[in-house]
């Protein structure tokens, strides 16, 4: 009786570990939960691979590899229970904000606007200033210049 290790046997428990790290740590942002659910997801799909092959062939591996496996299953399951709980969170939190943000968004850009043409319009009558103080004798119709 040979005892190898199962294919997943440290893969899906490293994806599970990292990907709760990620979640924990980047709960901040939901860019890290999203990386974080498809971490977890890879690793359960590894975690199921590996038992399903262990049933087959359970003479072929160890026991301790079958236990490090389904370890990993179980935090790869907490962690794609937790990253899509976060993520579902964050989706209810921009569909109820999404006015305020779209509002705030608009005020600033009237704003910018805003400030935009009166820098403009002083530029503008400051041409027409420094031109008519040097042609004092110029006609101006519809800002263009009549000699």
């Amino acid at each position: 009786m040979s005892y190898n290790k199962l294919a997943a046997d440290p893969t899906s428990l490293i994806l599970g570990i990292v990907s709760l790290v990620i979640i924990f740590l980047g709960c901040c942002c939901g860019i890290f939960a999203v990386i974080a659910l498809v971490m977890s997801i890879i690793g359960l799909v590894f975690a199921v691979k590996s038992l399903k092959e262990f049933d087959e062939y359970p003479d072929n591996f160890s026991i301790q590899s079958r236990k490090n496996v389904y370890a990993g299953k179980i935090v790869c399951l907490i962690g794609i229970i937790l990253s899509a709980l976060f993520i579902i969170i964050y989706a209810v939190f921009f569909a109820i904000y999404q006015v305020n943000f779209a509002d705030k968004f608009k005020e600033i850009y009237q704003e910018g606007r805003e400030q935009q043409y009166k820098t403009e319009d002083t530029i503008y009558n400051q041409s027409i200033e420094e031109e008519t103080i040097n042609a004092s004798d110029s006609v101006y119709i519809d800002s263009v210049k009549i000699e």
